[in-house]
């Protein structure tokens, strides 16, 4: 694989280990049918395997994308969050004494929701962690904690499916 850049070359090379599914699959499924446990504890070993440090500012980014993906993605069946979430709502239904309105929805996701195939684009995603990183820098902070772009960094060390056009050797852009 030549991308034209020898740090990123160099990286891939010490990535190697670590293997990242093709964009077949949704990440938003992935992440709702995987135990939040399951997939930190995979994070720490290929980042300890690849010797990468997370801090507390890394884990922030990494956790706001993964809530983002639990919540505010639609799965292939609309609707459908997991099972926790479906047993809720038929409960719910069954006692008619709650409802969750599109107030609570934009409490949960206040940068939007993406449908299944806005969320498996690494721009469209990108695109909302920006906006929640505003405040302390966008693009520069993020790209300060992930050099090679924090999607495709915490997908890989995830071992989440790709997303598409996460690194885009032709504009010099990783996501």
């Amino acid at each position: 694989m030549s991308i034209g850049d020898s740090k990123l070359e160099a990286l891939l090379d010490r990535l190697a280990p670590v293997i990242l599914p093709p964009a077949e699959f949704p990440p938003a499924d992935v992440v709702r049918d995987t135990s939040r446990e399951n997939i930190n504890e995979r994070i720490k070993n290929n980042a300890q395997e690849i010797g990468l440090e997370l801090d507390t500012e890394h884990w922030e980014v990494i956790n706001f994308l993964f809530d983002f993906y639990e919540n505010c993605c639609e799965t292939k069946a609309p609707h459908y969050l997991g099972q926790k979430n479906y047993w809720e709502y038929i409960d719910c239904i069954r006692h008619h004494d709650c409802e969750e309105d599109e107030e609570t929805m934009n409490k949960k996701c206040p940068f939007g929701q993406l449908s299944v195939k806005e969320a498996t684009k690494a721009y469209r995603v990108y695109r909302i962690l920006l906006k929640s990183y505003k405040d302390k820098g966008g693009k520069r902070y993020l790209y300060k904690l992930f050099p090679y772009g924090s999607l495709f960094t915490i997908h890989l060390l995830a071992q989440l499916p790709r997303l598409i056009n996460d690194v885009d050797p032709h504009y010099g852009t990783a996501y």
